[in-house]
This record gives structure tokens, C-alpha cells and sequence, in this order.
């Protein structure tokens, strides 16, 4: 007997007969773990070649990949999380359905918007190229952290939020979660920035990579980096929603290099991540590389830092703790001193500030 299951889907079994629902699962669960059994007692192959394989083929455009022998559904779902995560390169994947039975294992793979092998070839093609363009352009960079920041600002500059695509079904969704989509159409969500910034990163050298799980209550993916010997977490997607505006393009930065503690708070990773890095580091984060980042509250060097950006109209600062940002929210809000600052007298009315608890930052905007 030859089972098809659906890898992260629903188990289906071919049974004749209606009714007794009951009966069905019961039989096919106990199926199920003697298949298993037999598959991890008597596979020849290791993970590392059951990833192998599904990368290569994968990465080829094949949509099936055949294994001559038995391969565990436990190393079949390990390899499609390692495709997944850990090879952006590879932007086409759909629905995967695995066959197995007690002699061998296929993996049959569905093409987003059923693009054919050929045509699969040709955009694998022209990803490349795109990636490899914007691997140039961020190459000029002096050193890791300016490497980075031209990769970042580049994708928020080449690519726009897909708000239709976030709000579709996922079969609808196209490429937009996908590098292609950030890449080559300039329109994608999340997993599409993240894989784009982990493929063209890897061009540069860095080990880099894409997270999924829970940050403001939603679905969402980012990024890790390691920079400088130490790594580093950051979100392409939010900055770029941040940055949107109707006026000139000047892509934020306030995700850009974040440790743990204030990267974190508020978002969960899910168990099927590979590789979930400590970042404990902030010596490559934007506000302390851009002499923005406050060890203490001290009106006057608030008062200097919005004075030395005074022709820029705005300025995002940092503080190192809440304790921090909470008495420079005190003085400057509670106790009405903002009005005091000098880049501030001249406003008579309004609200120019944009605090962050999270971020523990203030934007000022004159």
C-alpha cells in the first residue's frame, strides 16, 4: 500500500467505504507509525543527504524528488523546514505531498501559480541576476554594519508592502512571500523581505537568515545577521512600513541591528525555526553606530543632537534603558520642556514628538 500525505497539511488515506470516521482515523494513525518505524529503522540515508537531495532538486526546479529507498516523514518535514528557511534561493515551492510506502519515498512538489519547469529555469535566472545587483550595490559599504544598511535601505527602496497580498488567501498570494517577489517584482510581504535580504546577504558573506512567528499579534517574519562577530536581529518589513510616507523616500532604521531585550519583546518564534541566534549585542545597532543613542536623559544633549540635525527636520533618538526614556518623556512631555529645546521655539502648537515604549525612542519632527 502506497500512503501520500501532505506535508504540514491534513494526513489522507484512500479508503473505500463511508461512514465510521472513527474506525478510518484510527487505522490510519496506527498506519501511519508503523510506516514510520519501518521508515526510520531501515533508511539508508541520513538527514544530511535527504537535505542534500531535496535542495538540489528543489533548487533545479524539479518538482519531484524521488528517494530509492525509505525515507522518514520526521527527515522528509526537516528537509522542506531546511529548503524553507535556510535557502531563499529556492521561491517557487507551493503544497508539498510526500508518497511513501515500505520500498521507497517520493516528494511532489505544486508551483506557485503552476509555473511550468522551464519558466521556473528563466526566473531562477533573473532572481539571480537581481540578487546579484543588489549584492554589488551593498558591497560599497566601508564595513559590515554599512554593507548592511545599503542592503536594507535597498529593499525598501526597490520593493512596496503588498497590503493585498498579506490580506489573501495563501494560494493567492503569488510570489509576494517569496525573494522573487521582493526582488524581481518589487512587491512582496514579509517572508519576501526576509528571504530577499537573507539571499543577497549570503552573496556578501554574512550568515544571515529568515525567522518566522508571532510579533504584534500576527503571523510575521525578520531576520538574523552576524555582523562584527556577533548577531544582531532585524526587520526589514517594519521599517519599511515605517518609511512609507508621501513624501521623499528616507527609509527608518528603527529595527536595524537590535539585540534580544528590545527586539523580542512581544514576539514568539515557532518551534520549527532551525536556528534561533543570542543577540545580546547592540554595538552594531543604528542609534549607537549614528551617535543617537543616549547612555542617560540630559536636556542639553538632547538639545544638541536636535540642533546638530536641525536642517533635517526630524531626528530619532535612543535611550539605553526605560528609565531613560521615561525621564526624558517626564521633562520633556509631563513638564512641558520640549517647547524649550531649540529647534522647537519657533513651533508654537501641535504634537512633534512620536514616542516608542518598546524601542525606548522619541522622534522629533520640526
Amino acid at each position: 500500500m502506497k500512503k501520500k500525505i501532505a506535508l504540514m497539511l491534513a494526513l489522507v488515506m484512500c479508503l473505500g467505504g463511508c461512514g465510521i470516521e472513527e474506525i478510518k482515523e484510527s487505522f490510519s494513525e496506527k498506519v501511519d507509525e508503523k510506516m514510520e518505524q519501518h521508515a526510520a529503522e531501515n533508511t539508508k540515508y541520513t538527514q544530511e543527504q535527504v537535505c542534500e537531495e531535496v535542495y538540489r532538486e528543489l533548487a533545479a526546479g524539479s518538482k519531484k524528488v524521488s528517494f530509492d529507498g525509505v525515507v522518514s516523514m520526521d527527515m522528509v518535514q526537516y528537509a522542506v523546514d531546511h529548503v524553507r528557511f535556510d535557502c531563499p534561493e529556492v521561491f517557487w515551492t507551493g503544497n508539498m505531498t510526500v508518497s511513501t510506502d515500505y520500498k521507497s519515498t517520493t516528494l511532489e512538489c505544486d508551483s506557485i501559480n503552476d509555473v511550468g519547469e522551464a519558466e521556473l529555469a528563466k526566473m531562477a535566472a533573473e532572481l539571480d541576476s537581481k540578487a546579484e545587483e543588489a549584492a554589488e550595490y551593498a558591497a560599497s559599504g566601508s564595513d559590515d554594519f554599512e554593507k548592511l544598511m545599503l542592503l536594507h535601505d535597498k529593499l525598501i527602496e526597490i520593493c512596496d508592502y503588498d497590503h493585498e497580498a498579506a490580506q489573501a488567501d495563501v494560494d493567492d498570494m503569488g510570489f509576494a512571500g517569496s525573494s522573487y517577489g521582493c526582488l524581481v517584482e518589487h512587491k512582496a510581504v514579509c517572508e519576501g523581505y526576509a528571504e530577499a535580504f537573507s539571499l543577497v546577504g549570503r552573496k556578501l558573506g554574512f550568515d544571515c537568515g529568515m525567522v518566522c512567528g508571532v510579533a504584534g499579534g500576527e503571523r510575521h517574519a525578520w531576520n538574523y545577521v552576524k555582523a562584527d562577530g556577533e548577531y544582531y536581529w532585524l526587520d526589514v518589513t517594519w521599517d519599511e512600513n515605517t518609511t512609507e510616507t508621501d513624501m521623499d523616500y528616507y527609509p527608518m532604521h528603527k529595527f536595524f541591528m537590535l539585540n534580544d531585550d528590545l527586539f523580542m519583546s512581544g514576539r514568539t518564534v515557532d518551534e520549527d525555526v532551525p536556528f534561533v541566534p543570542q543577540c545580546t549585542s547592540m554595538e552594531d545597532n543604528y542609534y549607537v553606530h549614528s551617535g543617537l543613542y543616549l547612555e542617560s536623559y540630559d536636556f542639553g544633549a538632547v538639545d544638541d543632537l536636535m540642533s546638530a540635525h536641525a536642517d533635517e527636520g526630524s531626528v530619532d533618538i535612543m535611550f539605553a534603558d526605560h528609565s531613560a526614556y521615561k525621564a526624558a518623556l517626564n521633562d520633556l512631555v509631563e513638564e512641558n520642556n520640549i517647547w524649550n529645546l531649540q529647534v522647537m521655539q519657533e513651533l508654537t502648537e501641535g504634537k512633534p514628538y512620536y514616542s516608542d515604549d518598546d524601542l525606548n525612542t522619541l522622534m522629533f519632527g520640526w
